[in-house]
């Protein structure tokens, strides 16, 4: 028996990008920083003066260059899932002088057709060289649209919430620098005005020397708060998410082979099952809709799955998750072979407003190794035709990763690996901008027409009516 974990890093995010523009070394060079803080855009390209230094920076990277001084136009460009490139920011040409640092960060939305850059300057300058030293800037058009401020407080750890906060701003707002004393702070935000808390960060450590851009963006994992907060260290970033965010599971029976079961979670099966007589291809929660999980608190969860009426497990799994983690996972192998299995797949449900978002997961066994096509449904005929897989030689056991797809009606194909043979067709389905979908292909039951089939997860569920 096996689990495979896939968890999301939230609070060590790294970020892969940067450069540095050609030039003499004796002349005087300047520091500029470009951070992506649009939730629902998809990646960009960055030029200077119509060259591309930045590529394909998503949501929550930074990228740092060392240009000479002088005058720039910086042009922020978003990728289609065309391969297309459609500019989103154009910054005409600006003046960069030496000894001063540029934050140049995309805001906004691409749904509200608002995006527009924030340009912080900093010389970098402070009074105590083992200071925290901080600038705050908001951004989050979640938060914006529920009130028209946010104040922050800044306390010591476990303090309670001041009559005061530390500050007050609006969207697209910064404050800074703030120099604090090294040590361990806790972060809260409330409205203006309000003392109920929409966002607590929990213990977070600020270390002497350290000089940090603190983003308030839009949460785009999970939890009740609209906020989380990106930490931005030159070219590397972290996302603290709220303390209280927990995590979120779910569960497919992909085992065709298997009975039902009933599912057992932080508790030795008893007979009084989270979720009791789960039949092959179905999901809990009954209704997997995008968003909608099992909550559970972070750290050690045991998951034990049972034939339904027993309580003897046949799988029986600790997960640890972190805060924000969010699973789906799949009882797939065989029970007549002795290969029961969990397998676990991390989910990303931030919507991007250019592009559907496709996750394939292969979980029938049956068929070890497959390809997988995605062909317009005007060109769809009985087989895939001359289209090129999608997903070639697709094993079990393996997820696509999210794929960014024009919106449109497609018809799948599931074929043998030389793909010869059609183990599925799919009817028409249609995909939407901003929609996030999953499909888990499995053994098909018997009186269909296709050899395998598919569950479907998140945005093919309809809404709740």
């Amino acid at each position: 028996m096996k689990t495979i974990v896939a968890l999301p890093v939230l609070m060590a995010g790294s970020v892969l990008l940067s450069g540095c523009f050609d030039g003499s070394s004796s002349t005087p060079r300047t520091d500029v920083r470009v951070v992506h803080a649009v939730s629902d855009a998809p990646s960009v390209n960055v030029s200077f003066n119509g060259e591309a230094l930045v590529t394909g920076a998503d949501f929550k990277q930074a990228a740092t260059l060392r240009p000479n001084r002088g005058n720039y136009s910086v042009d922020v460009d978003a990728i289609l899932p065309t391969g297309d490139q459609l500019t989103v920011i154009e910054v005409g040409s600006t003046r960069f002088e030496a000894n001063t640092r540029y934050d140049i960060i995309a805001t906004g939305t691409v749904g509200g057709s608002d995006i527009e850059p924030v340009v912080l300057t900093d010389d970098g300058q402070r009074d105590d060289p083992n200071s925290a030293r901080l600038r705050v800037a908001h951004l989050s058009p979640a938060a914006d649209s529920l009130v028209p401020a946010v104040s922050v407080y800044v306390t010591a750890d476990g303090a309670d919430l001041p009559a005061e906060p530390a500050f007050s701003f609006a969207f697209r707002d910064s404050v800074g620098p703030l120099e604090l004393d090294a040590g361990t702070y806790q972060i809260r935000v409330t409205a203006e005005g309000s003392a109920d808390v929409v966002y607590d960060s929990g213990a977070v450590e600020l270390p002497a020397g350290s000089d940090l851009l603190i983003a308030a963006i839009d949460n785009t994992v999970y939890g009740e708060s609209p906020v989380s907060l990106l930490v931005i260290n030159g070219s590397e970033t972290s996302e603290i998410l709220d303390k209280d965010t927990g995590a979120g599971i779910r569960a497919v029976h992909n085992s065709s082979d298997a009975p039902n079961v009933d599912i057992y979670l932080n508790e030795d099966p008893d007979g009084s099952a989270a979720a009791t007589d789960v039949a092959f291809g179905e999901t809990v929660p009954t209704f997997a809709r995008l968003g909608e999980y099992v909550g559970l608190e972070t750290g050690d969860n045991r998951v034990a799955v049972t034939a339904t009426g027993s309580l003897t497990p046949v799988l029986d799994e600790t997960l640890a998750l972190d805060n924000g983690s969010l699973l789906t996972i799949l009882a797939a192998g065989s029970a007549e072979a002795g290969t029961l299995e969990a397998l676990a797949f991390a989910d990303d449900n931030r919507r991007i407003a250019t592009e559907a978002r496709l996750r394939v997961i292969h979980g029938a066994v049956e068929a070890p190794l497959v390809d997988v096509f995605l062909v317009p449904a005007a060109d769809a005929g009985t087989n895939q035709g001359n289209a090129m897989p999608a997903l070639d030689d697709f094993a079990y056991g393996d997820s696509s990763g999210y794929l960014g797809v024009p919106a449109g009606d497609y018809v799948v194909f599931i074929t043998s690996a030389d793909g010869t043979e059609v183990l599925f067709r799919s009817g028409e389905i249609s995909l939407a901008a901003g929609g996030v979908y999953t499909a888990v292909a499995r053994l098909a039951p018997e009186d269909t027409e296709n050899t395998a089939g598919l569950t479907l997860l998140d945005d093919f569920v309809p809404p709740a009516t």
